[in-house]
């Protein structure tokens, strides 16, 4: 058993580095982990298919469903305009543009809302003369960030709640709180990067003339930046209507009705769902399929909108990671870092963000959180808090942004500035997401500290 346990050790670390380094796709890293399994002893051929969680590969399948469906009927595209006519200073588009990115993160999974977003950011301030760099580095931070607000927000978040036993109002009881806390703190550096420069909006440079009014001056070369630069009402209303024009004329109709209520059915069945005697798998499988069936298409299309390769990639973890549980390795894991976060043994929840969230900044977050949750989970049945679980709930989804590459959100993000014309240095990208995301694990450190060591 000794030889079989070390060997797993091994391959998960052999694994991890193949998944942060990329050097062959993470799905056959995922299934190689699993096939090593096999070969060394760890799980036997009939024991493959107990280990992998169908619970929560039905919620991920069911909430690709409903993104999918969701972006063809057109609502977002809709919510889009309605954001572009609500915006009457170029202060107003830029919050209402995250303010959509974090409702579309807490519905959505964040890959999902960060693909609509930076896709209606470009179009937008495109038409709008600005530069979409600084907002799209925001926009993924905010992804992660609002990722972390419900309990079908992010792929963690399902592990976690699966887990753990947390309901849907446990999880926003505990969570929702410092989500807003922390947009709020966001939102306010925000303002601070991107509104203290025009250079950093807008393509163009101003320069003050009488009567309060500013001109293009694209030789102008020194900005007073002890002057507030504001464009005109008139001049940017007259942009917001090209943008407009970009999209269209989309009037709300019955697709946007029907989409519109089988989101918030679906979002009202997993606050219910242990009341009503349903699954998450269920709510979410039950959502996505009404929302791809109404769009028309044939079962055969319907099920092609599922990504398949995050499906596979979770089971062969799944088969890694309960095989490790199986032979004893996670119980081994379980106390050592017990053992780390026991010096202080009054702050589990902090300590489990921190030993959670730095490696979060260079390694997937959900094989992270696949590998923290048993340990977690024997931890409680042994007696330690559940409040341990908000803990790696905040690591894990927040630490995310460390790095460019430490989320889906952020390489979406580097990928789509590139292809269309605007791409952003993994250096600006660094400095800026690492001091954010600091201020972050801080400020949630003390909320923590203040909820449950107090």
């Amino acid at each position: 058993m000794i030889l079989v346990q070390n060997l797993s050790v091994l391959v998960f670390i052999v694994t991890m580095v193949l998944i942060a380094t990329e050097w062959i796709d993470r799905i056959y890293a995922s299934l190689l982990a699993a096939a090593a399994m096999l070969v060394i002893g760890a799980v036997t051929p009939d024991e493959v298919l107990q280990l992998i969680d169908i619970e929560i590969l039905g919620v991920i399948a069911g909430m690709m469903l409903l993104v999918n469906g969701a972006e063809r009927s057109g609502i977002f595209n809709w919510i889009a305009i309605k954001i572009l006519k609500a915006s009457k200073s170029q202060r107003m588009f830029a919050f209402n543009l995250l303010l959509f990115t974090a409702l579309l993160s807490m519905i959505l999974n964040n890959i999902g809302a960060m693909l609509i977003s930076a896709s209606i950011t470009i179009t937008m301030t495109r038409a709008l003369k600005m530069k979409p760099e600084m907002l799209l580095i925001f926009q993924a931070i905010i992804a992660n960030l609002m990722g972390m607000m419900l309990l079908m927000s992010s792929i963690p978040n399902i592990i976690i709640a699966l887990e753990g036993g947390i309901s849907f109002l446990e999880f926003l009881y505990n969570i929702a709180p410092l989500g807003i806390i922390l947009f709020t703190v966001t939102i306010l550096i925000f303002f601070r990067f991107y509104l203290e420069d025009p250079r950093e909006m807008f393509k163009q440079e101003f320069r003050p003339v009488d009567q309060g009014e500013w001109v293009d001056d694209m030789a102008a070369s020194e900005v007073d930046s002890d002057v507030k630069m504001e464009l005109r009402t008139k001049e940017f209303s007259g942009w917001i209507e090209l943008a407009i024009k970009e999209f269209g004329v989309i009037k709300w109709g019955r697709k946007h009705s029907v989409a519109a209520v089988i989101l918030s059915g679906t979002i009202m069945g997993f606050m219910l769902y242990d009341l009503i005697g349903l699954t998450p798998a269920l709510v979410a499988m039950i959502g996505g399929c009404l929302m791809m069936g109404f769009s028309g298409e044939e079962p055969s299309e319907v099920f092609k909108e599922i990504d398949w390769s995050t499906v596979i990639f979770l089971a062969g973890l799944f088969v890694m990671i309960n095989g490790m549980v199986k032979i004893g390795l996670i119980e081994i894991l379980s106390v050592s870092i017990l053992g780390m976060a026991g010096r202080w043994p009054d702050n589990l929840p902090i300590s489990i963000m921190w030993l959670s969230g730095l490696p979060s900044g260079l390694v997937d977050n959900i094989p992270l959180t696949a590998t923290f949750a048993p340990i977690l989970s024997s931890w409680v049945l042994g007696g330690v808090s559940p409040d341990v679980w908000w803990g790696l709930v905040v690591g894990a989804n927040l630490g995310g942004s460390l790095t460019p590459i430490g989320s889906p959100s952020n390489i979406i993000v580097l990928g789509v500035s590139e292809r269309e014309g605007y791409p952003i240095s993994l250096g600006r990208f660094f400095k800026i997401c690492f001091s954010v995301t600091m201020v972050h694990l801080i400020v949630s450190m003390l909320y923590l500290y203040i909820m449950y060591s107090i």
